[in-house]
């Protein structure tokens, strides 16, 4: 290993992601075990670069690890993985779809609590088992389930690796489940 691969610093730079990350796709099984040199470092060929950038490309149309896994599995078992990739492509379509319709939901919800908020004559003060009046006086109907946080976060049940990391990004991103 010398001439024609690269540093581990060298392929996260020319991908846009940090070596921690490189390190973990490699033990994930996602990209190759990178080749040594005799002082034990990363060495990387060209090959392993394209990979990288592929994972890289798949992640900015949304897809999961997970689902990138499944590409290479079928592209490695000589199956054209376009049809599935195409097929959840679709899928994520409807699913960002149905996230629009209730961020706007959302935010026409809290424009309309603002506004509300601020032509509102508020004390200065607290009373004894206040917290905070604005939130307070949220009516009971606008409680709901889509926008409460993802399991792991306050307290709720955490779920497995798997089902955080087959969220769609938006709702990574947002910190909610269902948006």
């Amino acid at each position: 290993m010398g001439e024609g691969t690269l540093s581990i610093r060298q392929v996260a730079q020319k991908a846009g992601v940090s070596s921690k990350t490189l390190r973990y796709w490699e033990s994930q099984g996602l990209i190759a075990p990178a080749g040594r040199t005799h002082t034990n470092y990363r060495r990387y060929t060209q090959a392993h670069l394209e990979r990288v950038l592929f994972i890289r490309k798949a992640q900015s149309l949304g897809f999961t690890l997970a689902e990138i896994r499944q590409v290479f599995e079928l592209a490695r078992s000589r199956q054209a993985p376009c049809d599935a990739v195409i097929r959840w492509a679709g899928e994520k379509a409807r699913e960002l779809e149905g996230q629009i319709r209730m961020l706007q939901d959302l935010k026409a919800r809290l424009q309309r609590y603002r506004r509300r908020w601020v032509a509102e004559k508020r004390p200065s003060t607290l009373g004894p088992d206040e917290v905070c009046r604005c939130i307070e006086s949220v009516a009971l109907e606008d409680l709901r389930e889509p926008l409460s946080p993802l399991p792991g976060k306050g307290g709720e049940k955490s779920g497995s690796q798997t089902d955080r990391e087959s969220l769609p990004r938006l709702r990574r991103l947002s910190g909610r489940r269902g948006l």
